[in-house]
């Protein structure tokens, strides 16, 4: 049977071989089948299409050669593609030099597929042009098989941009022998995100779905610095002119409605700290303006303007006056988003009822004022740091009368068990007489005399009522310049933060920022590492530390370079006082290292040693030589260099301060 089929397979090899030879001169008539690029003689040339290498081959490509394509399936079923080989730099790029501006107000985003077994990112940047480069990302599978990528160009519609480069394994150094496939790269027009969103009436522009008004010289760009305040893709620009009070306008042509939303908001990304004026105006009502601040710089900030009062009112414009009132030189570039007006909303939604509190005037009002001297609630007229409320009381006092009085009737027992320290904010042009009183219950009225000291800025006064923790009493009682009669019939006084509370040991004690932290009433710059600290009561309140307050501090001793690290956030001045203390009760003798460090400037060390034990004692590194240097951090090695400790032990430290 083998014998049988051998010879067979023999038979049909020789039938072949002469069929072949036969028939050599007709195989020439049919030539491996070929392909063209491009075998269509009437192509209509898409602009959009930068190539796909066969009939829309519409910009060279250098370093790209038309090829066959090495997998005709998946997405890509294309005769023709393109091999780009990847350079050896990290930043090799593939440059596609337009020679003029690229359109992309309507075909914005960029497409192309790619083949390769690399893995990394791929960058696309449009640049060359008179606006700043932009760039994308994405990153390539490497799978070897076709995958298409997409990047999103519309916020650069109206921008500037000459090239399309593109960076294959960007800022990866190669071999040189990478090898990209790329097919169809085109732009094509970018889905409306707008599409079915309806109107909002109350937005007057937020540059993107909802332009519901026009801003004249404001021009719509892609959202520069985002960040979570503005991380919308368009906003707008404006270019503040020369002049104090050029101005951003906006007419409606109609009334404003202003029945509800009457709170005017607007985003803004500023060059210049100033004041930004918001006016309405244009309709039958008088102009009203409103004022706002802008203090940071260089960074998205919202800000809103409370026209609540002009609810009734007729206005048909908004007027933006940015760094109002100042002379510019017409080259400060404001960005703005989201304007729109809002309803008034409530600040004290929500907050609970602080009966401590007699009356902030805002959210607090626990406490009714029965009549007497003249009083209205109005807006701060300092608002700042050391008073912070929007709304403050106005008190019209008759100077001339040494007894004229504010009434605050709490409309119960105050309970003075433990918060029994009246304090008040006092905004006054006069350094006057100031009495407090409570009276109104079943106990004797109490009497506690002051002093308004402070003229012309937020003060708080304190007065000590603790002798009336089991007293019975419902109203506190003012007397502005009290007993005198030296001041005129309608004398102004703004107040605010009326309140009851625990004693407090560090009121009016004045910062001194020689003193790092004492932590009690001189914590000035923070523990921000490295090991664990809490602030406990003093656990030996002797000799040289009578304080109520130490830190107790627990340091691994088994590692020899953990260390307490206190941050002074800026430059130490070490210009008169370097030498540098601190107090410390320890249960052993250890060495002990403290070092500046943090600046510009070389760290220096200064060893000592934990020489007492089970005593407070005071211990100085001399810093002198330090005086002109620039240093931020103190920080303190307990048992420095050493090992020999346990994973916990304890030291108890205070007032780390410079002498």
């Amino acid at each position: 049977m083998k014998t049988t089929k051998f010879y067979l397979n023999a038979c049909m090899l020789f039938i072949v071989l002469i069929f072949c030879a036969s028939c050599e001169d007709e195989l020439d008539k049919y030539p491996t089948i070929a392909y063209a690029p491009c075998e269509d003689t009437n192509v209509t040339v898409d602009i959009n299409i930068i190539s796909d290498f066969e009939c829309q081959a519409n910009i060279e490509l250098p370093g790209v050669e038309a090829v066959r394509n090495p997998a005709e399936i998946q997405i890509n079923k294309s005769k023709f593609v393109g091999k780009y080989i990847d350079g050896t730099g990290a930043w090799d790029a593939l440059i596609i030099d337009y020679g003029a501006p690229i359109d992309l107000s309507t075909y914005n985003t960029f497409k192309l597929k790619v083949k390769t077994v690399i893995e990394g990112t791929l960058i696309v940047k449009l640049e060359g042009g008179t606006s700043i480069p932009f760039e994308k990302t994405a990153t390539v599978t490497g799978d070897n098989g076709w995958t298409e990528y997409s990047f999103d160009f519309s916020d650069q519609f109206n921008q500037n941009h000459n090239k399309l480069v593109l960076f294959f394994n960007a800022g990866v150094d190669t071999g040189g022998t990478d090898v990209y496939y790329i097919d169809d790269l085109k732009y094509e027009s970018s889905v409306d995100p707008c599409v079915g969103v309806a109107p909002d009436l109350s937005i007057v522009s937020d540059f993107d779905c909802q332009m519901n008004q026009d801003i004249p010289e404001v021009e719509k760009v892609a959202t520069p610095n985002k960040n979570d305040i503005n991380s919308s893709k368009f906003s707008g620009k404006y270019i503040d002119e020369v002049g104090a009070w050029d101005a951003v306008i906006i007419d409606f042509g109609a009334p404003i409605d202003l029945s509800l939303n009457n709170v005017l908001n607007i985003k803004v990304f500023a060059p210049v700290a100033g004041i930004l004026k918001a006016k309405l105006e244009g309709g039958t009502s008088g102009g009203i303006e409103v004022d706002a601040q802008i203090t940071n710089t260089g960074v998205w900030e919202e800000y809103t303007f409370d026209f609540s009062s002009q609810a009734t009112e007729n206005h048909q414009k908004i007027v933006l006056f940015f760094n109002a009132g100042v002379d510019t030189d017409g080259t400060e570039v404001y960005f703005m988003d989201d304007l729109k007006f809002t309803e008034l909303s409530d600040p004290c939604i929500g907050v609970a009822t602080d009966l401590s509190v007699i009356n902030d005037f805002n959210c607090q009002q626990n406490s009714t004022i029965p009549g007497f001297i003249p009083n209205e609630i109005v807006a701060n007229p300092d608002l700042n740091a050391a008073n912070p409320s929007d709304a403050v009381l106005e008190v019209t006092d008759n100077g001339t009368d040494a007894w004229d009085a504010l009434v605050l009737d709490y409309g119960g027992v105050i309970d003075l068990t433990t918060k029994n320290y009246l304090r008040i904010k006092i905004l006054s042009t006069r350094a006057v007489p100031l009495l407090a009183k409570l009276e109104g219950g079943s106990s004797g009225a109490k009497e506690v005399w002051g002093d308004i000291t402070t003229t012309d800025a937020w003060t708080e006064y304190i007065f000590d009522f603790s002798d009336q923790a089991a007293e019975n009493h419902q109203k506190v009682v003012f007397f502005f310049n009290g007993g005198q009669t030296d001041g005129t019939a309608s004398d102004i006084y703004y107040i605010d933060d009326i309140r009851f509370s625990e004693f407090d040991p560090c009121f009016g004690v004045s910062i001194d920022t020689s003193i790092a932290n004492d932590f009690e009433c001189q914590q000035n710059y923070d523990v921000v590492c490295c090991i664990e600290t809490v602030i406990i009561d003093n656990p030996d309140v002797s000799g040289i530390n009578t304080s109520n307050s130490v830190l107790e501090v627990t340091d691994n001793g088994t590692d020899a370079w953990d260390a307490l690290v206190l941050d002074f956030g800026a430059v130490i001045d070490l210009s008169v006082k370097n030498q540098l203390k601190i107090k410390i009760l320890s249960t052993g003798t250890v060495p002990l290292l403290a070092k500046l460090e943090g600046g510009s400037s070389t760290p220096a060390e200064v060893w000592g040693n934990i020489d007492t034990a089970n005593v407070w004692t005071e211990y100085t590194f001399d810093f002198s030589g330090q005086a002109a240097e620039n240093h931020q951090k103190i920080v303190f090695f307990f048992n420095g260099g050493e090992t020999n400790g346990t994973a916990t032990d304890i030291y108890y430290i205070d007032d780390i301060e410079w002498q």
